[in-house]
């Protein structure tokens, strides 16, 4: 799954076909957005454990892949205290990866909820850039987050 086409998904679902975008789109639009940071972590954990080569076990790459939960990233993300011992990059992902969970469980579970196609923008950017910032962190922090959000232990 490649975080940036969920990203150009999820603005692609947000700007419409022209007029006003229809509710079902901003709330897919979100939830896609989120998705694509769900993916992120989800690729630095296997990649982190099994390995970016061209010879690696793929079988072992996507049940690292598809071990990690979304409570688990969450509670990882809540950890203020170990997440302050990460860089800036990896701080304001965990950040934006619990502002927009959030708003995906409004988007989906919410109906009564109205979304504002400029606020969706907005948070499809954030959480780009977020993913952009996270990617630009240091190889060695990356790992590091990694370690945390797949195992989540007690003390790091």
């Amino acid at each position: 799954m490649n975080s940036q086409h969920l990203i150009e998904s999820a603005t692609r679902l947000a700007i419409g076909r022209g007029g006003k975008p229809r509710q079902a789109d901003l709330r897919c639009a979100i939830s896609t957005a989120y998705y694509a940071m769900f993916h992120c972590v989800a690729k630095a954990c296997a990649d982190a454990f099994i390995g970016t080569s061209k010879t690696r076990n793929d079988a072992a790459w996507e049940q690292v892949y598809r071990s990690l939960t979304h409570t688990q990233v969450a509670r990882c993300c809540n950890r203020k205290g170990i997440m302050n011992t990460f860089p800036e990059e990896i701080q304001g992902f965990g950040n934006m990866f619990l502002v927009l969970q959030s708003r995906r469980y409004n988007a989906d579970y919410k109906p009564s909820e109205m979304f504002y196609r400029s606020h969706v923008l907005d948070d499809i950017q954030r959480a780009e850039a977020a993913i952009n910032n996270f990617g630009e962190a240091k190889i060695s922090d990356r790992k590091a987050f990694a370690a945390f959000a797949a195992t989540n232990p007690r003390k790091l």
